[in-house]
């Protein structure tokens, strides 16, 4: 019974360590220059600078009545609409709960809540693969978000890459990218691993 246990447990690490590698491999692939559309083969949708001002005054669209997003499952889109609830009413409980529980294991208790938020929703330099070289870890405060709006998304096997921006109340925006494990049962969040 024991080494059962073991067994499947290595077993869903290399399931897991796999399909982390494949995450890496396919959006390595877009900070070498190469154009990533998203599952529907159209480009992702751009924000505009005139879109970002309106949003200091206005709730935040999510942007998920985009073309590029018809083709998501209606449970992966009721999912997002229920993030950018969160996110727009500033829920911080729903959005800490929405971590792969291997990830909420290892990380939570590691970093202040704020930076976990951070890593989780991989903001920043977080949203590219290559985040190192700031002086100072991100910080997302639940407090200071107005909303979020989904750019783009690309399947990558067993993983769903969203992408958005993150609005703040002092007008200014920062790019996500949500990582959702989303075949494997329940949707959950993969955030970024130092």
């Amino acid at each position: 019974m024991l080494y059962s246990r073991k067994v499947m447990y290595l077993f869903l690490a290399g399931i897991l360590t796999s399909c982390l590698g494949l995450i890496v491999a396919c959006t390595s692939l877009s900070q070498k220059g190469i154009s990533i559309t998203q599952g529907n083969g159209k480009p992702t949708a751009q924000f505009t600078q005139s879109k970002q001002q309106e949003t200091k005054h206005k709730k935040i669209d999510p942007g998920l009545s985009d073309p590029a997003f018809k083709k998501l499952n209606t449970e992966v889109l009721a999912y997002l609409n229920t993030l950018a609830e969160a996110f727009s009413s500033k829920n911080k409980s729903l959005l800490l709960a929405q971590a792969e529980p291997y990830y909420q294991k290892t990380y939570e208790n590691l970093y202040p809540v704020n930076e976990y938020l951070a890593m989780l929703y991989r903001i920043g330099p977080y949203s590219t693969e290559t985040p190192f070289g700031f002086t100072k870890r991100p910080a997302l405060n639940i407090n200071e978000i107005t909303g979020i709006t989904y750019t783009g998304w690309d399947e990558l096997g067993p993983v769903l890459e969203v992408r958005g921006k993150i609005f703040f109340q002092n007008g200014k925006a920062e790019p996500c990218r949500i990582i959702l494990l989303w075949r494997l049962g329940e949707i959950k969040i993969k955030g970024f691993e130092p």
